[in-house]
């Protein structure tokens, strides 16, 4: 198709119409990330051939002195448990969903200045589901409706999405179509004894699939074709991922959480280190998300490709871990036929973008400051599609935006 159409490479057919233009500002994205990155990684590579060396010695094994692919899903997990001890089946005693949706929605309406309201004896595909309306809170004006179908039942999704429903935007008389989505979720029901728990990591998803449907609901474009989350691929994540850092900062998680028995408030201990556990692995994490960005790009870039030979070469000059004899691990790689061919490097840079509006507004100004709420509301989440993401970035942040911000929720900082 690229070739029928007079483009040079697949990647550059389809990132005309993306956020980043060209495959060759890709390439130096993913580049300049790695450089940055790399000091990290390998701190993380230092402390997982700790642990290896101590379980050879103490188990009498031969220590081959390096992180196979095979070890490491392992040891990211052995630093989890030993360098930051969250216990998190005693954290999701403090995580009731009912007390996590309560929290999250004042949370939500404060920070947006909205207005929800439970509608009673909804029209709804399924008892479990809830219906609420959604208003400006200065005027009461009626902006649309969400759903929330919290609870797995059989033949429903199997993962959490939020699915847009009818689009907010302009009709022929000039009046507005209300915007309608539902978030769905597949939640642990509650039983006899306890209510339904959630994990941290479920937290943080409920809070960036609502913010999916913050951006449905609050949409003030004219066309559908705009309404919304229909903005450019690699910056649809980016106002959510914004949002997931408020399942990070003590004040929001307090008012998210309490224990399911007593109602007592989640111990300052445990909620200090579950904080500090979002530094865990961040290196050589982020650096296989570049590692399968890089691939995706290397693969769209050329005319025909050796899939394993490129794995190998990448895995092992960008995470300094040798790819597995024998396997091709990009055989599994469900995106590359799932809609984001040459667009990996999406995931990354939404982040990037989300982490800039987060420290350089929020984070400086108050992140419950419904001032600063108000102008992501308007910037970010109203146009919609109608502007271009660089545009509304600028229009938010005041000035052009950059890696700092991402690189500093790092732990780095890189001038």
């Amino acid at each position: 198709m690229a070739t029928i159409l007079g483009y040079p490479t697949h990647s550059s057919y389809v990132l005309e119409m993306r956020m980043a233009e060209t495959a060759e500002k890709v390439s130096n994205f993913l580049s300049d990330l790695t450089q940055k990155m790399t000091p990290l990684g390998k701190d993380d590579l230092q402390s997982m051939l700790d642990l290896k060396a101590e379980e050879c010695k103490k188990l009498g094994y031969e220590n081959d002195n390096k992180i196979n692919g095979w070890d490491l899903r392992y040891y990211m997990t052995k630093i989890e448990e030993t360098k930051y001890a969250v216990d998190q089946n005693k954290l999701k005693e403090y995580f009731p969903l009912s007390v996590v949706t309560e929290g999250l929605l004042d949370i939500y309406q404060e920070l947006l200045k909205l207005k929800f309201e439970e509608i009673v004896n909804p029209p709804v595909w399924c008892d479990e589901v809830r219906m609420f309306s959604v208003k400006d809170a200065a005027s009461e004006k009626l902006m649309g409706y969400f759903y929330l179908d919290l609870f797995p039942r059989e033949g429903k999704f199997g993962h959490a999405a939020c699915f847009p429903i009818q689009a907010g935007c302009q009709l022929a008389d000039g009046s507005r179509q209300l915007a309608v989505a539902a978030m769905v979720a597949n939640f642990t029901k509650p039983t006899g004894d306890r209510p339904s728990l959630l994990m941290h990591t479920e937290v943080e998803t409920y809070f960036h699939e609502f913010g999916h449907v913050m951006h449905g609901l609050c949409t003030q474009a004219i066309y559908p074709i705009f309404s919304g989350t229909r903005v450019e691929r690699d910056f649809v994540e980016a106002p959510s991922q914004m949002l997931e850092n408020w399942c990070w900062e003590k004040e929001p998680l307090k008012r998210m959480s309490s224990h399911f028995e007593d109602s007592s408030p989640l111990p300052d201990e445990m909620l200090d280190t579950l904080i500090k556990s979002r530094y865990a692995n961040t290196g050589v994490f982020n650096l296989r998300q570049i590692l399968l960005g890089s691939f995706d790009q290397a693969i769209h870039t050329r005319e025909k490709a050796d899939t394993a030979s490129i794995m190998a070469q990448l895995s092992q000059e960008i995470m300094k871990i040798p790819a597995t004899p024998g396997t091709n691990m990009s055989a599994s790689f469900g995106h590359l036929a799932g809609g984001y061919d040459a667009q990996y490097y999406g995931y990354l840079w939404s982040e990037v973008y989300s982490m800039d509006m987060f420290y350089s507004r929020f984070k400086e100004e108050g992140i419950m400051d419904s001032k600063v709420g108000m102008d992501y509301r308007r910037c970010i989440l109203e146009p919609g599609g109608s502007l271009d993401a660089k545009d509304m970035l600028r229009n938010f942040l005041g000035r052009e935006p950059n890696n700092a911000a991402f690189l500093k929720s790092k732990g780095l900082n890189v001038a």
